[in-house]
């Protein structure tokens, strides 16, 4: 018996001694605590050493576009890191090219917090805001196309240009296609490819882009978006689009966390010759800058929109951009149908609207 509880006293004196072992090798070669950045050679913030930079930087209010949401995949949150940021992944080079890199580019998204770090932010990032917003409306403006009007909370804006655009969050939820408002007009066709079936399920916290159809006049934001359903044929397991299922859940009243405004996608002050081209959900970042160059700054500009669709049914905006080829002279738009129905009678360009173009 003295063996036995000898045994154990010195397998129980082994297993503490190893656990403060590795307790002091973890204080000594992990670091802890808070560390200090600082931002374009003038701002300072002290976060927890482990988040990534671009979680650090959202904890303090300033938001790097990530239309990925920090996967890694699409590129958009680079910043300019000048020291303390370690050596350049494998997952941030086929976004970063050896030269970018050489200059110290980075993905915020991939950069682990570890000691005090000097970056470098775009100077539009300081203008960048975060919002509860709340549905107005999300009304089908075409088949698998929705327009969704926020609105943001009172005596809030969003100082943006025309072809600018913002991020939309959406929690770890369930959407059922089948709980859809989806207008009557619309509803053959989900029910032919029998989208009602499709469910949507999203575990963790999901962040995506999208251009603003609205353009600075008007005081809400709106946004034309596409439900990303499974290609027909696919089988059950192809899940539908995260996002655009969550948006195309959203009824009046709803919540949803927005953050902007981003963008590069702005019109030149010349006197050139403008044409927009666009098709689909396209149509948003056409929508905003047209309204923006005919309605707010009166252009004189030469002007052509060519839009396209499958089918009349598709068409919307028709009534505004008749209204803005009415009253000015400069501005005309041309559709193009590529699957057009024998009751839409359609005497106009057929095709795919590249090819018509070009």
């Amino acid at each position: 018996m003295l063996e036995i509880a000898l045994g154990v006293i010195f397998f129980t004196v082994i297993v503490i001694a190893l656990v403060f072992m590795i307790i002091g090798a973890k204080n000594k070669l992990v670091a802890s605590g808070d560390v200090e950045i600082l931002i374009n050679h003038e701002k300072k913030i002290h976060v927890p050493v482990g988040s990534k930079l671009l979680t650090a930087l959202a904890d303090n209010q300033l938001f790097v576009s990530s239309a990925c949401g920090g996967g890694g995949t699409c590129g958009q949150c680079k910043v300019k890191v000048h020291s303390g940021g370690g050596d350049i992944l494998p997952t941030e080079q086929s976004h970063i090219t050896k030269r970018e890199a050489a200059h110290g580019e980075r993905l915020a998204c991939q950069v682990s917090v570890k000691q005090n770090m000097d970056i470098e932010v775009e100077d539009s990032v300081f203008g960048v805001k975060k919002w509860e917003c709340t549905v107005k409306s999300n009304d089908n403006v075409a088949t698998f196309i929705k327009e969704l009007v926020l609105e943001l909370p009172e005596g809030e804006s969003i100082n943006y240009r025309a072809g600018g655009y913002i991020q939309i969050e959406c929690p770890p939820h369930v959407s059922k296609y089948a709980d859809m408002d989806i207008a009557e007009e619309y509803r053959p066709d989900w029910d032919k490819f029998n989208l009602w079936r499709y469910v949507s399920e999203v575990n963790e916290p999901v962040l995506r882009a999208y251009s603003m159809a609205s353009y600075p006049e008007e005081k809400e934001i709106m946004l034309n978006v596409r439900v990303a359903s499974p290609p027909p044929g696919a089988p059950d397991s192809v899940p539908p689009g995260k996002m655009s299922s969550f948006i195309f859940n959203l009824k009046p009243g709803d919540k949803v966390f927005v953050s902007g405004p981003y963008g590069e996608f702005f019109a030149k002050e010349t006197d050139a010759e403008m044409v927009f081209i666009g098709g689909g959900a396209g149509m948003a970042p056409m929508r905003s800058h047209i309204f923006d160059q005919l309605r707010r700054l009166k252009s004189k500009r030469k002007m052509t929109f060519w839009y396209g669709a499958r089918s009349k049914r598709e068409m919307f905006y028709v009534e505004d951009f008749d209204m803005l080829a009415k009253e000015n002279d400069n501005f005309e738009w041309h559709v193009a149908l590529s699957d057009a129905l024998p009751e839409d009678n359609w005497k106009g360009y057929t095709g795919f609207i590249h090819n018509v173009l070009f």
